[in-house]
């Protein structure tokens, strides 16, 4: 019904994915085939642009409030597809999710507090943790032979009693594409819950899986709604990155009444007057666009897997399991990520995100994204599979 495989061209629109080549050793009229940033090249739902268009129609854009349907059509989605149960009353509305994260480690920790994350984990993270002159507490998280990332419960435990006072977890994982197990989820917010240790949960790929898994909010613990922090969002679900949209569901009444708080106090009150529609919109009618997205992400996740297999057998990739990025071992070519960030770019035209960004441990790991046609996904590889041919 969708159609994934058009290619709509982007440069020239002011595009971060496209227009920004510097970091790759190349000038602005060289070509590139961007797969760093995390937004998608695929056109938006159409009754998104539809009711985008019909805002845009009315002649005032003065400060704005929630759309009527915005925050049911929120609960109605995760109810139905996600089977977690919360009202309009329980969400706090934002702008982006790094930047209200800032103000929630603020609203609920104290300067010097221990903030735990696993590693690798999405790199703006461990700025606002630093940023906020707290502690960064970094678990590094366990990868066996097939490419499957875990948490060692007994080192999480460890760190818990060293005075930890949040963890920030990625549901789905960013960057190495897990999706979390009730089972895993459950012992997480066990043990945060024994030690009083909040959890803010950025969920904002929580849509994006692959064919035979399951995205589980960490909402549905029971063990842990007093200390809980959802965040989600309409930006990688459906391509609206541009909007600076974001929702936190957090259960807690005080603690509801913290964050938000803490975001009135910035005189933060909430998305633009062009997000509200979007996220009314995307919700209502998007389960069929997001089926048939994840059908052709799978898709594109074992072309990059068989490729590997077939054609770049040192290149070691992280079990994919959601979102629309993929974790890449390149440490077979023997440059670190800064390195291969340059070389990828400017010797074979590719641009891949620098892994080294996602921790300490990573040096010599990139990012690719996926969520582009097919026939872009192509030449991508192509270029990955010319650059291990030379180099490897």
């Amino acid at each position: 019904m969708y159609d994934f495989d058009r290619v709509v061209d982007r440069r020239g629109t002011a595009c971060v994915k496209w227009d920004v080549k510097d970091l790759f050793g190349l000038g602005p009229e060289d070509s590139l085939i961007p797969m760093w940033i995390a937004d998608m090249d695929f056109p938006v739902l159409p009754q998104v642009a539809e009711a985008l268009e019909a805002r845009c129609r009315h002649p005032l854009f003065g400060y704005n409030i929630p759309t009527p349907g915005s925050l049911p059509a929120l609960c109605g989605w995760y109810e139905r597809r996600h089977g977690w149960r919360f009202t309009p009353e329980e969400v706090v509305c934002g702008i982006g999710v790094v930047t209200v994260l800032r103000f929630v480690i603020e609203a609920l920790t104290s300067p010097g507090d221990g903030i735990l994350v696993f590693s690798p984990i999405y790199d703006p993270f461990y700025a606002v943790v630093r940023n906020t002159g707290r502690s960064l507490v970094d678990l590094p998280m366990d990868v066996d032979n097939e490419g499957r990332y875990t948490v060692d419960l007994d080192r999480m435990e460890d760190a818990l009693k060293g005075g930890v006072k949040a963890l920030i977890l990625c549901n789905p994982h960013n960057p190495a594409g897990k999706v979390w197990s009730r089972t895993e989820l459950d012992a997480i917010a066990s043990l945060c819950a024994r030690y009083g240790v909040y959890i803010l949960s950025d969920e904002v790929h929580g849509d994006i899986v692959m064919e035979g898994y399951h995205y589980t909010p960490m909402g549905l613990m029971p063990q842990i709604q007093d200390k809980l922090v959802v965040f989600t969002a309409i930006s990688k679900t459906f391509n609206l990155a541009g909007l600076h949209q974001s929702a936190m569901i957090v259960p807690n009444r005080a603690l509801r009444a913290k964050v938000d708080g803490a975001l009135k106090s910035a005189w933060i009150m909430g998305a633009n007057a062009l997000a509200f529609p979007a996220m009314e919109a995307a919700y209502t009618h998007g389960d069929a666009w997001v089926d048939e997205l994840n059908a052709y992400l799978t898709g594109n996740a074992r072309y990059v897997a068989g490729q590997c297999a077939a054609h770049m057998p040192k290149v070691k990739l992280a079990r994919h399991e959601g979102t629309f990025l993929m974790w890449l071992d390149l440490r077979c070519l023997g440059m670190g990520s800064d390195e291969l960030t340059v070389v990828l770019g400017r010797d074979f035209g590719l641009g891949l995100g620098n892994g080294a960004h996602y921790g300490s441990q990573c040096d010599g790991f990139m990012r690719m994204n996926i969520a582009c046609p097919r026939t872009t996904l192509e030449q991508g590889v192509q270029a990955l599979r010319a650059c291990c041919s030379q180099r490897g």
